[in-house]
C-alpha cells in the first residue's frame, strides 16, 4: 500500500512538472504504434504516416517542445504527401500525426498557433484544429485569425499566402491539396462563411490551403473527385498523389538522384540480358 502511494505521488508531481513546462498530456509511445484512433485522417494518409520510418522516431520524442523545434527545423511546407518523386506522407503530416497522439489541450494549441518563430508551427496548429477539434469550437479557434497577415508557403517553390488566407480555406473547402477533411455540420460551416463575408473575403475557396487551384480533375455529380479516389486507393509503398518537379526537405532521397540511380539499374539489367542471350546463341552454335 505504501508503494502505491508513493508511487501516485511521484506520477502526480511529474505530471505538475511536465504542464509547467508546457507539455501535453498524454502516454508515452515508443515505435510505430497505431493506437486505434483515426484522429478523422483518412485511411490511406494515415497507414503511410504509421508505417513510415521517420513516424517511428518521431514517437521516441516524448517532449512537447522538443516537438515544435523539429517542426522549426525541418518543416518547409504543409502539403500532406512528400514533393516531386518521393513517395510517402509529408515530414509535417508526420509531426501532425504524433501531436494528435498526445492529444494536446488548449495550451500546447494556443502555444502552436500563436508561435512567432515559424508560420509552419502556426499552419500545424491550425491543421490539427481542423482534424480533431470539435467543430462547434472552430469559432473561437479561427476567427481571431481570419485577417492574419503573417506570410507563408504552403507548397514547396509556391507562391506566398496569409495564414488568415490558409485559415480561411480550412473552414472553407472540404478538400486539401490530395487529401479529405472530417465533415463540418453545416450550422457550423454556415455562421463561420458567414462571419468571413463580413470581415469582406468571398466565400468560395481558393483551394490548396489558399495558394489556389485544385489537386482534383472534375468530376460527374454525386460521384467522389478521381484524385480523391486515387488518394484513397493508393496502397502502401505505391506512389502518393504529388505535383512533379520538387523535392521534399530534410528526409528522404533526392528523386533526381533516386531516378538516375533507377535507370542506371535499369542500363546494368539490359547488359545482363544481352550477355546471357548471346551466351545462349554461342552455345547453340557449338553444338
Amino acid at each position: 500500500r505504501r508503494r502505491g502511494i508513493e508511487g501516485a505521488r511521484v506520477f502526480h508531481a511529474r505530471r505538475r512538472e511536465g504542464l509547467s513546462r508546457g507539455m501535453a498530456s498524454f502516454q508515452p509511445i515508443t515505435g510505430a504504434v497505431d493506437n486505434g484512433k483515426s484522429y478523422n485522417m483518412e485511411r490511406v494518409l494515415r497507414s503511410n504516416v504509421l508505417n513510415s520510418t521517420y513516424f517511428t522516431q518521431l514517437c521516441k520524442v516524448e517532449d512537447f517542445m522538443d516537438l515544435v523545434d523539429e517542426i522549426y527545423n525541418e518543416v518547409d511546407h504543409v502539403e500532406p504527401w512528400m514533393s516531386g518523386n518521393a513517395r510517402g506522407p509529408s515530414t509535417a503530416f508526420c509531426l501532425l500525426y504524433r501531436l494528435f497522439t498526445m492529444e494536446l489541450d488548449d495550451r500546447n494549441i494556443n502555444h502552436l498557433i500563436n508561435h512567432r518563430d515559424s508560420p509552419y508551427i502556426r499552419a500545424l496548429g491550425f491543421l490539427y484544429v481542423r482534424y480533431v477539434r470539435d467543430p462547434k469550437e472552430f469559432g473561437r479557434w479561427f476567427d481571431p485569425f481570419f485577417k492574419d497577415d503573417e506570410e507563408f508557403a504552403p507548397m514547396p517553390g509556391g507562391k506566398n499566402v496569409t495564414i488568415g488566407a490558409f485559415v480561411r480555406d480550412l473552414v472553407l473547402d472540404q478538400y486539401y491539396f490530395e487529401t479529405i477533411f472530417p465533415r463540418c455540420p453545416e450550422v457550423t460551416r454556415r455562421r463561420l462563411v458567414e462571419r468571413v463575408v463580413k470581415l469582406g473575403f468571398d466565400d468560395k475557396p481558393l483551394g490548396c490551403g489558399g495558394c489556389g487551384g485544385s489537386r482534383r480533375a472534375e468530376a460527374p455529380s454525386g460521384k467522389r473527385p478521381p484524385s480523391v479516389k486515387a488518394a484513397l486507393s493508393v496502397n502502401l509503398g505505391q506512389r502518393a498523389p504529388h505535383v512533379a518537379g520538387v523535392t521534399e526537405r530534410g528526409r528522404g532521397l533526392d528523386p533526381s538522384r533516386r531516378d538516375g540511380h533507377d535507370k542506371d539499374k535499369d542500363r546494368d539489367k539490359d547488359k545482363d540480358r544481352d550477355r546471357d542471350r548471346d551466351r545462349r546463341r554461342d552455345r547453340s552454335r557449338s553444338r
